[in-house]
């Protein structure tokens, strides 16, 4: 009897030491929520150039100006920066696959520039608690798994920031960062671009915000550092009306208005 007790209790011994030096099976973590659009690629396409040079002068002056001021932003993100928004953009209404080895998630997608061709994303976010970390790999016309975006937010998906880089393969660099907020609940957010590369506009910004709640439901606030001015933008999305406020450009802390039309009017 004492020799099979003796016996068991070897067993159990024998058992618990090889449990305890097994490694752990990967979890697979909770799949991150999927920063919002606006977080690199705001709708600013009320002000694209859609007027003469003539009409904006003398008719639509207030919208132009707005205008103006924001292109710069759009011209570096829907032109020169257009391969990194297109390729998230992509990823948004694509499923996500878990790569356990990697103990990463993983989007995938194809997609097309015009004027510069095919492209391929992937897309990984690696899920550290609440955190997570994603890098966009972007391949396609002449770039191999190109690392053209990278960001950080939270596994809600609340708040966040992204990095774009310029595109040079030899020596990458930061061309704009941005820090991002969004109330999923009730639409509000914002994001602020900040321009990072060497030029005229280094240090510079605009803050896009969205308020579903107001009648000038979009608006921006510009920070340009070269001329030591700040710019306030407001306006519908729906009805295109809007105004702008300037002290550099109109001499007064008065905001200018435009019609649905981008006429000129009278604020009320």
């Amino acid at each position: 009897m004492k020799k099979i007790l003796g016996f068991f209790l070897a067993a159990l011994v024998l058992f618990a030491s090889c449990g305890t030096n097994e490694e752990p099976m990967p979890q697979q973590s909770e799949t991150p929520v999927m920063p919002p659009e606006s977080s690199m690629a705001p709708d600013m396409s009320l002000f694209d150039d859609q007027e003469s040079e003539a009409s904006r002068e003398i008719t639509v002056s207030n919208w132009a100006y707005a205008a103006l001021n924001v292109g710069v932003y759009s011209l570096i993100l829907y032109k020169h920066l257009a391969v990194p928004v297109r390729a998230f953009k992509a990823t948004i209404n694509t499923e996500a696959h878990y790569n356990e080895d990697a103990g990463l998630w993983v989007w995938e997608k194809a997609f097309q520039v015009p004027e510069r061709g095919s492209f391929a994303i992937r897309l990984t976010a690696e899920v550290n608690g609440t955190d997570v970390s994603w890098t966009g790999y972007v391949s396609g016309e002449g770039y191999d798994k190109y690392v053209w975006f990278t960001g950080e937010s939270k596994l809600n998906g609340e708040m966040g920031s992204w990095e774009l880089y310029d595109g040079n393969k030899e020596n990458s660099q930061v061309w704009l960062s941005n820090a991002w907020e969004i109330d999923r609940e009730s639409g509000k957010g914002y994001t602020t671009f900040t321009v990072e590369k060497e030029g005229d506009h280094k240090g510079s910004s605009i803050t896009y915000s969205i308020d579903n709640t107001m009648d000038l439901n979009r608006s921006v606030l510009i920070n340009n550092v070269e001329l030591s001015s700040e710019i306030f933008v407001d306006w519908s999305k729906e009805n295109k009306y809007g105004r702008v406020k300037s002290q550099a450009h109109f001499e007064d802390e008065l905001y200018h208005c435009w019609d649905g039309s981008l006429q000129n009017t009278a604020c009320d």
